[in-house]
């Protein structure tokens, strides 16, 4: 399992990142789209839709959603807050369902009996998670996309780079010495001691990438964006095992050989995403 886990993401982490860097605008949308739609046709089993005449309608709706907001995309893009109210708004929906989501995690198994039952309210769940996700990687990867076409690519390869590095942390940490339960009625395997390498494995990373900047003035402004969003990345995969629990499935899915889902491998990036882009948008991101 862990060597079909290992060849797994060595083949899917160069292939996501030529298509971070190497397509075009319109050629990553339709790269990032495809990943979230899959994503949505398994949420949709996550939800209690059985007929897979109830999970098509689900996708195709999600296709219509993401269609009509990439129809209203603007271009150029600019600073969400002062020049569009529907980004802005999104991402910020974005942020608000994943504290309300750390909520429900943190008070799980009595919260659930506020959205379990409903099977439409958890597919709404699934638009705020997906949704918001998908606006902010797009708006992240078109930052400055007029004056170079790699600083939104920069941008995403870091952000990938904080999820890599907090689920590494984890993992190697852990695995060894997780000894103390982090919310076992959600996901038996999280211990303290990996939410700790996991932060800490973060935490070296920036101070590498600082020093190699020789200490830019915004180096306080990366030490708390990333440790806010390691912990968010902690509650993306916590929130999705939730929800696994209570549909009660192991994985999300099974397109990934020894990942499970596709949702299994972009957990952290729904719920870091959209406060990496606005903190992209408040500071002019980190280049």
């Amino acid at each position: 399992m862990f060597k079909q886990r290992v060849i797994t993401a060595l083949i899917l982490a160069p292939l996501a990142l030529m298509a971070v860097f190497y397509l075009p605008l319109a050629g990553f949308a339709l790269f990032i789209s495809a990943a979230f739609l899959l994503g949505a046709w398994e949420w949709s089993g996550l939800c209690g839709l059985a007929s897979k005449a109830m999970r098509g309608v689900y996708v195709i709706l999600t296709a219509i959603i993401l269609s009509l907001l990439y129809w209203q995309w603007p271009v150029p893009l600019q600073w969400p807050v002062e020049h569009n109210v529907l980004l802005s708004s999104l991402l910020l929906a974005g942020i608000g369902w994943w504290i309300l989501a750390i909520v429900l995690v943190l008070t799980y198994p009595r919260s659930q009996k506020l959205w379990a039952g409903s099977d439409w309210g958890k597919a709404l769940m699934g638009w705020l998670t997906l949704v918001p996700a998908w606006v902010a990687v797009l708006f992240i990867r078109a930052t400055d996309y007029a004056a170079s076409n790699y600083t939104g690519a920069w941008l995403i390869f870091c952000l990938l780079a904080l999820v890599w590095a907090a689920d590494i942390g984890g993992y190697i940490v852990g695995k060894p010495f997780g000894k103390h339960k982090l919310l076992p009625k959600v996901s038996p395997g999280k211990t303290v001691e990996g939410m700790l390498g996991g932060l800490a494995l973060v935490a070296i990373v920036v101070t590498v990438v600082a020093w190699l900047q020789d200490w830019p003035a915004q180096t306080g402004i990366w030490y708390i964006s990333a440790l806010l969003l390691t912990v968010l990345s902690v509650f993306g995969d916590l929130t999705e095992s939730m929800f696994k629990r209570v549909a009660g499935k192991k994985d999300s899915g099974a397109f990934l050989p020894g990942h499970g889902g596709i949702l299994d491998r972009i957990d952290s990036l729904t719920a870091t995403a959209p406060l990496f882009a606005i903190i992209v948008a408040l500071y002019g991101g980190f280049y």
